[in-house]
């Protein structure tokens, strides 16, 4: 599209995908929010324990990437989680550097709840936009999260 055609009255935020996006996540966010507040933890400790539910030996780079949260910043979350027993840090045999993440069983059973909030989520936005589209809404945003650094 060539931006000189473009007229400020054509853009409307709510067509304009990004905002789309960015404005659908934000709901989500704040519910999971209510919820991991609910349990008594923050955003970034569900997604940890939602995360290594079902995984193992994950390192640490590996959830930061996955979490998509930068590393110093997971390092205290989970720093505070091996504090409070949920978590186990062990050191890669192959490379003394990294180290692998798993969960201790009273870190599974923490993540139990969640996981049933995440399925909730999951069963109730498939509900209220049908089950066709739902699958077919995730099988684009993991194109999207493929194309990575190349969306535009």
């Amino acid at each position: 599209m060539n931006s000189k055609n473009i007229k400020i009255s054509d853009i409307g935020i709510d067509e304009f995908l990004p905002y789309l996006l960015a404005h659908a996540s934000n709901l989500i966010s704040k519910q999971i929010d209510e919820i991991a507040a609910a349990e008594g933890l923050s955003r970034n400790e569900c997604k940890v324990l939602i995360t290594l539910s079902n995984k193992e030996d994950v390192t640490l780079n590996e959830l930061a990437s996955l979490m998509i949260i930068k590393q110093p910043t997971l390092s205290r979350i989970v720093d505070a989680m091996v504090k409070a027993g949920w978590l186990l840090r062990d050191v890669v045999k192959e490379d003394r550097r990294s180290v692998n993440i798993r969960l201790t069983s009273a870190g599974r059973d923490q993540a139990v709840p969640l996981l049933s909030h995440a399925h909730k989520m999951d069963y109730f936005i498939a509900r209220k936009i049908g089950s066709i589209e739902s699958k077919h809404l995730k099988k684009l945003l993991r194109r999207l999260i493929l194309q990575e650094k190349n969306i535009f």
